[in-house]
């Protein structure tokens, strides 16, 4: 699957829920939402040193599919094409540090 399908495809996701439960999502809410779901993902990640607890590999799993999910909403939202926008930052990062790198 090209990185634009997954993007409408995942994103739709997202927007059928908002459907289902009469969403009104806004750019705002759908920052507010990725913000969240970062924050869990967060908490995931530092089980470790915080808890004193293994890395639960579902529980991260599930946190990078949620942020995964509000990130590519938001984008959709916006009209921002992620491949593209990436593959722009990367060409910016390779001429900026004068290094040799993908999609440069």
């Amino acid at each position: 699957m090209e990185v634009k399908d997954f993007q409408k495809k995942s994103a739709e996701v997202v927007f059928k829920l908002d459907k289902k439960f009469s969403v009104n999502r806004t750019e705002q809410m759908a920052l507010s939402q990725l913000l969240e779901e970062l924050g869990e993902l967060a908490k995931e990640v530092n089980r470790p040193a915080l808890r004193n607890q293994q890395f639960n590999r579902e529980a991260l799993e599930d946190e990078f599919a949620d942020t995964t999910l509000q990130l590519v909403a938001l984008a959709e939202k916006l009209n921002i094409d992620i491949e593209k926008a990436v593959k722009n930052k990367i060409k910016t990062l390779a001429e900026r540090n004068k290094i040799d790198l993908p999609f440069a």
